[in-house]
Parts: C-alpha cells; structure tokens; sequence
C-alpha cells in the first residue's frame, strides 16, 4: 500500500489549492487525485486558456453521465460538474464575486463557529490579486488575478442596458466586492486580462509541481475511503486502466464537489443508517445530514439580436461585464437577493456578437434538495435532487427578477440598439454555440445569417430554432411567469451538503470520523449570494490553514 501523509481527494477549485498549501512544508508528502485530465501550466488548452468560456462546451471536461432532477419530482437530465484539473474554475464564467458579509454572518449563527464576514476576510484577501482596486479591503499579493472590464470600455449594448437600470435607482458602482449595497457593477472575473485563471494555473504552478513531496493522479478515480473504525486510513483507487489500488494516509481531504463528495462519504458508510444498509453499505457512521441541505442557484436566459452600431467587438472576447444586484423585497427573502447580467457576446467565433443575454438570476434560494445513492454502471453514484424552485417564494422572486430584466429590454433605449427579444429555453447558450467541431460553426454561421435577414423571416427563422411563444412583445404576464418558470434551470454553484456545524466541526473535520476532513462548496452551510469558484478557494485557504496547524502540531 502506497503511503503518504495527506490525500487530497479531487482536483477542483479547492483541491489544488489544499495541495499548495499543504506541501509547503517540506517535511510532509502530499497525494493530489483527480479522476479527470490534468491541466499542465505549460500545456494548458486555448480553449481554457481563453476568457470566453467556450471550455464549457467541451464534453471532455465534464463527469460523463452525471443527471440530477431539477424540480421535485421531475425525470433526471444531464447536469454539468467539471472533470477536470482546476475545476469548475477552467470551464465556467470567471466570475470572482465573493458574496455579501451577511452571507457568512449567517454561516456562524449556524453553528460554523470562526466563519463569520470578519472570519474569513482575510482569506479572501489572501487569495486574490486585485488589479483594478490594490488596497483595503482587497488582496494584492495572491494566486487569483481579479480583474474588471469598466464602464468606459463597455459595448453600447451593455451601456444602454446599465443605463436602463440605473434609471430604477440602483447607482453604478466600480467594486462589487468593496460593498454590500446594491447597484449596477462591472463583473470581476479570475483573469489578468489574457487570460483565464483558475486554481489549477493559479496555485499549481510549475514550481509548485516541482515540489518533492508533492505527487499528482490524474485519471484516478476515488471508490471509497479506507475506515478502521471511525478513524481514516486511506483511499481504495481505480485508475485509468481499471487498476485499483489502495493508497495509505492517516490525513484525507476530500474536495470532490458538493455532489461527488457526499456520494464519497456515503459509499464508505459515513451518512445515514437507513439508506446506507438498503443499499447494501454497512455504516460506520449514523449521520444524517451527509448529503441534505443541497442548494444552487437558478437562472433563466432573456436574450435579443443586437444591432450593429452595439455589438462587442470582435477583437473583445470577454464574456459578462456587467451586472445589476438588486433586492426582492419578498417577505422573509435577505437584501441582495437578485442579480442580472448582461453578455453582448454569446460565442468565440467572430460573429458570436449577434445575440446579447440578459440573464436572470435567484441567489438567495429558500429550496434545498439532496444528494443520495443510485446503483449505475455496476457502482454507487450520486442521486441528485435539486428540488429547484420548490419553495413558493423562490418561485415568485425568479419571476421577479425576470421580471426586471424584461423591463430593461423593454426601455426605448434599449428598443433602439436591439431587435426581437425572448426568452431561451432551459438550456445553457454557450454550450449549444460553442461545441468543438463544425456543428457550433455551422450553427454560429446561421445565427449571423439569421441576424441579418428581414424581420419577419428572422423571427420565422427563430422561431423554427427555439420553439413558438418565447418572443417577449405582446407576451401577457401570466404567460410570461409560466415560460419563466419552465425555462429556468440550475446554476453550476451546488453547495451545502455537508455543511460546517452539523457534519463538520468549525475546522472542517467530519464529525465522529478521525483524520477526515472536507473543505469545498459541500461544507458551506448556506449557497452564498456569488457563484461559489471564489467562495471555494476561500473555504479551502482557510481549511488548508486549519489543517496545516493541526499537523504541526500534533
């Protein structure tokens, strides 16, 4: 048996990051296991090296057959999870938003002791090199390059649209992660202005590859954790070839995903009794919470053909610059509970600048699902339960947000630089626009064709793409919450399925199982208001400094 001092279980956002910082000390052998592709700092490929997220369209990168049911009840469909060295971070949309201070004020009132906004500052500041705002309350020294594309530089459509919402009383605002007010902002994103950057480039550099007592298994997949008793000892692995081995260490991390590293715990008897012995798994631990608690954001895509004289440039290849954050106001629902972003670029190729997004998000979701157990393929893999929009309120704040953003695209102004606004079925654009091979080209080619053609042969020719019913004029409001509704889908932000206070203690330790820990979006008790990449990477800086202390000491 193959031995070391940590493994570290998942390559993802918070993997490499627990990798880094762990093999630090010299003294102490660290082994990193992702069951995807590596991602070599030198050999990284364009298409995740690029600023527009057409990575995500790449198949490759993603758990091949994982689904999951979006609403209660509902048939379970394709869901995305990165497979991949670096994560959600190399396929996504680069937003670095690090959410609001009562987002981890709540984290402490419920039970994560030592979480709170003035808990975790340091380590978001920790992570980031800030290059548009250098000073307090920001990083300027750390892995992660933020970075913002300003008012100034922004495409006429993304003007207009801010403009519009300016209109409602909602300020511009230059630093989204220097307030908690609401307002128009430009988007932070991970990037140095070339391009992408996730932990895998970010903190698994090619010094820190160097490192001696720093080993790496990509293309191995984690079956189970290796239990004598309630104490950790190891890991049984399948690699690429379907060799399985048994590696030996007396400290496991697991940063797998708020999806895969439940379904882990699970499959090695840590979760609740019950299920665990229907499926055939003996428990180890009775612990219920392994997998409850699921949350995600959810969003619906509003869109429009732009004109001309307001589309990105070609030259431009970022993707969102431009949010609006904004409050419900729904009984019970926090401040800061909505957001809109506007993309005036939908596709890498040269004329994905034809159809602009305006899309709706819900960030402060009330409904939580769960991840359990299924037998697929001869194994266990997660089951997952999104239960999305399951609480009436969730329900009717999507509609609202939707709501506003058809009250932009419905300003004179904004009437003025685009035409035929609608709203996308439940599907991701940048995946149907940007997969590799000549489908997405072809596909690209159409919608520059259908851009230009007369009104009514573009709305026929749309139409035939997207279904009839979606376009906005004329379109009643009880139509429009009913094709909302059946056109949002979840985000790529799942989080709290085993969350600090129940499962784990407040230095991310299970509970009842020695030598284990988990330190990724699972442990976070509450989906805070951002997409969780920058969330992620604080969690594991400050997880990484909590371990780090526990074995220099010990």
């Amino acid at each position: 048996m193959e031995a070391s001092d940590v493994i570290i279980i998942g390559g993802g956002a918070a993997g490499c990051v627990m990798a880094a910082r762990l093999s630090e000390t010299t003294s102490r052998t660290v082994t990193l296991i992702e069951a995807g592709r590596d991602v070599l700092p030198d050999a990284t490929p364009d298409d995740i090296t690029d600023i527009f997220p057409r990575s995500y369209a790449n198949m490759n990168y993603f758990w091949p057959s994982l689904t999951a049911s979006i609403g209660a009840g509902q048939t379970p469909r394709p869901y995305s999870q990165a497979r991949v060295m670096g994560g959600g971070g190399n396929v996504m949309g680069l937003w670095a938003l690090r959410g609001l201070a009562d987002d981890y004020d709540g984290w402490a009132a419920a039970g994560a002791k030592g979480w709170s906004h003035a808990d975790v500052l340091p380590y978001f500041k920790k992570l980031e090199r800030d290059l548009d705002f250098p000073g307090a309350p920001h990083g300027r020294d750390g892995p992660i390059p933020i970075k913002r594309t300003m008012k100034a530089d922004w495409p006429l459509y993304n003007k207009v649209l801010a403009d519009a919402a300016e209109r409602t009383q909602l300020p511009y605002r230059p630093d989204l992660n220097a307030t908690d007010e609401d307002g128009v902002f430009p988007t932070p994103i991970s990037t140095d202005g070339r391009r992408r950057f996730a932990s895998a480039n970010g903190y698994l550099t090619s010094a820190v590859r160097r490192r001696a007592n720093l080993r790496i298994l990509a293309e191995t997949e984690v079956e189970r954790l290796v239990l004598e008793g309630r104490r950790v000892v190891g890991v049984e692995v399948r690699k690429a070839g379907g060799e399985r081995a048994l590696l030996k260490a007396p400290i496991v991390v697991v940063t797998a995903g708020a999806l895969h590293t439940p379904a882990l715990l699970l499959r090695s008897g840590v979760g609740p009794a019950t299920e665990l012995k229907a499926l055939g798994i003996e428990p180890v631990l009775d612990q219920p919470a392994v997998g409850e608690n699921l949350q995600n954001h959810t969003f619906v895509h509003l869109a429009a053909f732009i004109r001309p004289e307001a589309r990105q440039p070609k030259t431009m290849r970022n993707f969102t610059m431009t949010c609006v954050r904004f409050s419900s106001r729904v009984d019970g629902a926090p401040a800061s509970d909505l957001l809109i972003s506007f993309a005036a670029r939908t596709s890498g190729q040269p004329a994905g600048n034809r159809i602009g997004l305006v899309s709706a998000h819900l960030y402060a979701p009330f409904s939580k699902g769960k991840v359990s157990l299924q037998r697929q393929n001869g194994g266990l893999a997660p089951c997952v339960d999104f239960r999305m929009l399951s609480d009436s309120r969730d329900q009717s704040r999507m509609v609202r947000s939707a709501g506003f953003a058809r009250g932009l695209l419905d300003e004179p102004a904004v009437r003025e630089v685009t035409q035929d606004a609608f709203i996308l079925p439940a599907q991701t654009p940048i995946r149907t626009l940007n997969g590799p091979g000549l489908k997405s080209v072809a596909l690209g080619a159409a919608v520059a064709v259908m851009a230009a053609l007369p009104a009514g042969l573009r709305r026929a020719a749309l139409q035939s793409q997207i279904g009839a019913g979606r376009f906005l004029d004329g379109m009643d409001n009880t139509r429009f919450a009913e094709l909302v509704l059946a056109s949002a889908i979840p985000m790529f932000h799942p989080a709290g399925t085993c969350a600090l206070g129940s499962v784990l203690d407040p230095q991310t330790r299970v509970k009842g199982i020695d030598g284990l820990f988990v330190a990724d979006a699972s442990a976070m008790p509450s989906v805070p208001r951002a997409n969780t990449n920058i969330p992620t990477i604080m969690v594991a800086e400050k997880s990484a400094a909590a371990i780090d202390d526990i074995l220099l000491r010990s």
